[in-house]
């Protein structure tokens, strides 16, 4: 076969046979750790250790297996249904899609072992441990900080100030003052305000009764004595406080109704009156060319990216301890309200079929027609020499993933357990 090989070929060959060796010593350290462990106690973090090099290993062999059968039959032992590429190339492509998608995406499949997982209701159990959220909100807090970082400040303050006097620009804010106004005429929702101002207004005569006195005093004729301007003052005084305070305390007053149908009045003209919405609009072009809003809103990002930066920093910082405090209240009304999880139970169920169907769809016609495309006559020698050093990598990353995964199913055990 070497002779057949150019220049090329007999490197990739030889980075083959490395990338092989390397896989290969790796799953033999993987098994000796896992057979060392047994003589190692039963310890915790043993468990650790024996769990994630037992997933490594059976990664690692799962991935031997599936790279060896499709070019030989492993350890020369004529296995139904190996040597996939030399036996059957015209049906690998569609064998292998259908593999995929029936095994891995099947929608039925994915639906029923996300509700037996039971999902909602085990991370409210974790999220109602402070530590956990505590953990969760910091993981949270560094990288959106991490991303708020990344980001370009002056880009994304341009947009957002633009994006502000857009919008502003392009409300109808005339109409919907009036409409808000409206909704709250009819719910009566106006009428704190009003007496707020009411009482208000009195005590604003209360701070300035001097100056009110002495406006009086400059009025008067210079003749009159300051005694009976005291008396006048004092008596008109007395009967505008004692009206507001009685216009205040009784919303049947006949001021206040009429105040009533002159916002009711104002509220319709505001939806119809051209002039009047020009009039509002000509403010509203006022309000978006102002510099303090362009600069508050230019300043909305750098206030939010520094509180990000702040909690990816700071263990203590405010933000940390609300998304914290929130992961928490999450997790308990996941714990103790069967409808909130029925609620993302039913979500998730109807979020994995289409997924899964996509999945399906594209990954089988992508193995399909890349397969179909092949020369039947080398494709066995070829694939091997132009992905078989790929492959490799697969079994190590396999192994390695494997081990992961083997490593982080044991910790949320031991964790749910603990």
């Amino acid at each position: 076969m070497n002779g057949d090989l150019s220049t090329y070929d007999l490197e990739r060959l030889q980075g083959l046979a490395a990338a092989r060796r390397r896989a290969t010593g790796l799953l033999i350290a993987v098994t000796a750790l896992f057979a060392s462990t047994f003589a190692m106690g039963d310890a915790t973090w043993v468990g650790f250790l024996r769990r994630t090099s037992e997933a490594a290993m059976i990664g690692g062999m799962a991935d031997w297996f599936a790279v060896t059968a499709l070019f030989r039959h492993p350890l020369g032992i004529p296995i139904p249904h190996t040597a996939v590429i030399p036996r059957s190339k015209e049906g690998l492509g569609r064998s292998l899609g259908e593999f995929v998608r029936n095994n891995f995406l099947a929608p039925d499949q994915i639906v029923e072992r996300l509700q037996d997982a039971h999902l909602p209701e085990r991370a409210g159990v974790w999220l109602s441990h402070r530590d956990n959220s505590d953990l969760l909100a910091g993981r949270l807090a560094t990288t959106l900080g991490a991303i708020a970082e990344g980001m370009d400040a002056d880009s994304i303050e341009s947009d957002l100030e633009r994006m502000v006097v857009d919008r502003l620009r392009s409300l109808p804010v005339a109409e919907l003052v009036g409409r808000s106004m409206q909704a709250a005429i009819a719910d009566g929702q106006h009428q704190g305000v009003l007496t707020s101002a009411i009482l208000g207004i009195a005590s604003t005569m209360d701070e300035n009764r001097t100056a009110l006195r002495r406006r009086l005093g400059q009025e008067s004729p210079w003749w009159v004595p300051d005694a009976i301007d005291d008396a006048v003052f004092a008596r008109a005084y007395d009967t505008l406080h004692r009206f507001l305070e009685e216009m205040a305390a009784n919303p049947d007053h006949e001021i206040r109704h009429t105040i009533d149908v002159r916002l009711a009045e104002l509220a319709q003209r505001l939806q119809s009156d051209p002039e009047l919405a020009h009039l509002v609009a000509v403010r509203v072009e006022e309000l978006a060319e102002h510099p303090e809003l362009r600069k508050w809103a230019r300043g909305t990002w750098s206030q939010m990216a520094g509180a990000l930066v702040e909690a990816s920093t700071r263990p203590d910082s405010r933000l940390r301890k609300r998304i914290a405090a929130a992961l928490v209240q999450l997790g308990e009304r996941l714990v103790e309200d069967p409808s909130l999880r029925a609620r993302i139970d039913a979500w998730l169920a109807s979020l994995a079929p289409p997924l899964a169907r996509v999945g399906q769809r594209e990954l089988g016609d992508l193995i399909a027609a890349t397969v179909d495309r092949w020369d039947p006559e080398d494709t066995s020698r070829r694939l091997e020499l132009w992905m078989g050093r790929d492959l490799q990598f697969v079994r190590i990353n396999g192994t390695v993933v494997g081990g992961l995964v083997g490593l982080t199913i044991h910790t949320v055990v031991h964790l749910l357990g603990a």
